[in-house]
This record gives structure tokens, C-alpha cells and sequence, in this order.
């Protein structure tokens, strides 16, 4: 095999030029070196229940700014829109990087909420529209694939390469991310505005998809899972993408090198494990295996409200590895139980909706860690958990009934 059929097998349509340049972006954007020691570097600035407030504001902030972002793509073109995106991305980790005081922090993480904002709304529609401009669309399946494993792979290399960074100064890892996202800001600027435009974003289109969204998910085939569905995602993102998983981790005695290893540890595991996915289902069906997936993070909270010391470890890793099956396989059940026509709808509308409990989440949480009631938080979120099966159960069945 030649060294152009390797590099096309390994990068598909590398060969068109904005495509080779996404998967660029995207090794660039998932550089995530701060991932195991961002909260001990922000905790030097803040005490936790500040720390909830911050990213309760910038969470919100950048789930507000999704909306505009699709109509500043369509006002200046999607290749301006990232650009600008990672131009906001990449000051906003500066302004983090030195700070030395809580306010540029905050002002900082807005800016890089702002920004990806920016990137998510306009880069996988530059993508796809590239490759419409070459009627090669029915391809980005390979492309998007191939993104998410570089996207991956990038991640955990990151956050390996982040835990050596941190201990030699602490406020590298914050800084080697906007080196990186300055040089995505400079690939974009090699982005070709494609000539199709195949997503013309209108406010009330916006809004008539999400209801559509809301719709389709409360189909009779999807209302005994829908409860599952909203707690599983909810929880996933409460415990990934904020202040509670390295708050656990610290709780157990897992500082910034051990948090490095661990959560490279879990990146690879749940790696493979996703590959597993076709396997488990021909094992198990759809439903068992979200009732699983439930029951799973379910105890893993339930195990994170212990004293477990290093033994804490199996309660992060069962959270962990069952959150990154969530939406692989909700998507399984998505697909297989909703026109194909409305299929992204109803996904991206579950993903926008169970970001915004994290806003509310976030304080609660900050609050009662400052106070030592961690212990509690976890247990209150694996009953949650727990009572959703109980709920989804009790819908099966009313459903069997109303049918029988």
C-alpha cells in the first residue's frame, strides 16, 4: 500500500482542502491538556462554591450564544465565523492562562465559551457543505467518524502529555491550550467559504425544530425511555464536563498527576468499549441495555458517596465508562425508533436540553462541596438515577396495559 492509499484509508477526502484542514481543527480543538489539573489551578483563584457560580454564568452564557452563532455564520460565512471562534477561544485561554485573580478567569472562560460556540455552529456545516460542493456528500459519515476518533485520540494523548506539563508550572497546561487554539485560528484561515449552503439558519426555524425535537421524543416507541434517556445525558455531562469530576477525584486523594493517569486510563477503556457496542447489543436489547447503563451510574454515584479512599477509583471508573456509552447507545435507540428525517432533531435537541440543568447543578454543587456535603450531592444524584428506572418501568408497563 502506497503512502496516498494509507494516509486516504487513515484521513478520507484528505485530498479536498477544507476537509484536511477540519480534520486539523480538530486535532487542534480537542488538545485538552488541562482536562486533569484545571481545577486545582482555578481553586488557587477560588473556593468551589465561586467555582460553580463561574461556570453556572459560562455555561449558560455559551448555551445562549448557540442560537446567534448559526445566524452570524450565515451573515459572514461560516469560514469567518470560525476564525473569529477560535480567535475568542484562543484569547479567552490567554486571559486564563495568566491570570491572577478570579475576574480574568470568568472573563476569560467567556471568551472561549463564545468561541466554541462560534466553532460547533459553523465547522461540521463547513464540512459537510465542502463536500456537497465536490457531490461527495454521502461521505461524511467517514468524515465525521474519522473526526471523532482523532478528536479521541487527541484527548487522551493531551491529557497524559497535561499531567507532565502541570508539574513543571502550573499555569502551562492552561497556556499550551490557547498556543494550540491560536494555531487552529491560523489553519482556518487556509478554509475555503464552500459555495453550497445547504443550512440557512432563521430564529423560528431554530425554535419549530426544537419542538419538533420534543415531539418526536415523546413518540409512544421512545415514552418509556424518555425519563432514562434525559437522567442518563444529564448526569453524563453534570459529571464530565464540570467541576464534580475532579472534585470526586480529589475527594479520594487523586491530585493532578494521579488525575492525569486515571482519566487517560478511562479515555482508552471507554474507547474500546464503544467499539464493543455492536457486540453488547446482539447480547442484550436496546432496553436492557440503557436500564443497565442507569442502574450502572446509578451505583457508581451511589459508591462516590463513600469514604473509598483510593478504592474511589472503581466508583469513577464505572461513572465514567458508562456515561461514554450513554450517548452511543441512546443514539442506537434514537435511530431505530424515529424517521430518519427527524432522527438529528430529536438528538441535538436532547443534548441541548440536558445541558441545562448543569447551570443550576453547577451552584448547587460548589455550595455544598465548600460545605463537605460532596457525600451528599452523590447520593441525592444516584437516586435521582434510580427513581428515573422505577419511573421508566412504571411507563412500560402502563403502556403494555393501554395496549393489551
Amino acid at each position: 500500500m502506497s503512502y496516498i492509499e494509507l494516509r486516504n484509508k487513515i484521513f478520507p477526502l484528505w485530498d479536498i482542502p477544507n476537509i484536511k484542514r477540519f480534520y486539523l481543527l480538530t486535532i487542534l480543538t480537542n488538545t485538552w491538556f488541562l482536562s486533569a489539573n484545571w481545577i486545582f489551578y482555578w481553586l488557587r483563584f477560588m473556593n468551589y462554591g465561586q467555582l460553580g457560580v463561574v461556570e453556572a454564568t459560562c455555561f449558560l452564557f455559551g448555551l445562549i450564544m448557540e442560537v446567534p452563532s448559526g445566524a452570524i455564520a450565515d451573515l459572514i460565512g461560516k469560514r469567518k465565523t470560525l476564525m473569529y471562534g477560535m480567535f475568542l477561544a484562543a484569547l479567552g485561554f490567554v486571559l486564563m492562562g495568566t491570570a491572577n485573580s478570579l475576574p480574568p478567569l470568568w472573563i476569560g472562560f467567556l471568551l472561549a465559551q463564545a468561541g466554541w460556540a462560534f466553532y460547533s455552529g459553523a465547522a461540521e456545516a463547513l464540512a459537510y457543505d465542502s463536500l456537497v460542493d465536490k457531490k461527495k456528500e454521502d461521505q461524511f459519515e467517514k468524515v465525521i467518524s474519522t473526526s471523532g476518533s482523532l478528536a479521541t485520540v487527541t484527548t487522551v494523548l493531551a491529557i497524559m502529555t497535561g499531567g507532565v506539563m502541570y508539574v513543571l508550572h502550573y499555569r502551562s497546561t492552561h497556556l499550551a491550550m490557547s498556543v494550540a487554539i491560536f494555531l487552529a485560528w491560523i489553519v482556518s484561515f487556509g478554509l475555503r467559504e464552500p459555495h453550497s449552503d445547504t443550512d440557512k439558519f432563521e430564529i423560528h426555524k431554530w425554535w419549530e425544530t426544537l419542538k419538533a425535537g420534543v415531539r418526536q421524543l415523546f413518540l409512544p416507541a421512545l415514552k418509556p425511555f424518555v425519563v432514562v434517556i434525559f437522567l442518563l445525558m444529564g448526569a453524563n455531562y453534570i459529571y464530565d464536563w464540570g467541576l464534580l469530576q475532579p472534585a470526586i477525584a480529589t475527594s479520594f486523594g487523586y491530585f493532578d498527576r494521579g488525575q492525569a493517569v486515571a482519566f487517560t486510563i478511562f479515555g482508552i477503556l471507554g474507547a474500546l468499549i464503544i467499539r464493543a457496542l455492536p457486540k453488547l447489543r446482539a447480547r442484550i436489547s436496546d432496553k436492557r441495555g440503557l436500564y443497565l447503563l442507569t442502574i450502572l451510574m446509578g451505583l457508581g454515584f451511589a459508591l462516590a458517596a463513600f469514604p473509598l479512599g483510593y478504592w474511589g477509583i472503581i466508583a469513577m471508573l464505572i461513572i465514567s465508562l458508562s456515561g461514554q456509552l450513554v450517548y452511543p447507545w441512546i443514539s442506537v435507540v434514537v435511530n431505530k425508533e424515529i424517521a430518519a428525517n427527524h432522527r438529528a432533531t430529536a438528538l441535538s435537541t436532547v443534548a441541548l436540553i440536558t445541558k441545562i440543568p448543569y447551570v443550576f447543578v453547577a451552584i448547587i454543587a460548589g455550595k455544598m462541596i465548600d460545605r463537605g456535603d460532596l457525600w451528599l450531592f452523590n447520593a441525592v444524584v444516584s437516586g435521582a438515577i434510580i427513581f428515573s428506572i422505577i419511573v421508566s418501568i412504571a411507563l412500560t408497563r402502563s403502556r403494555k396495559l393501554a395496549f393489551s
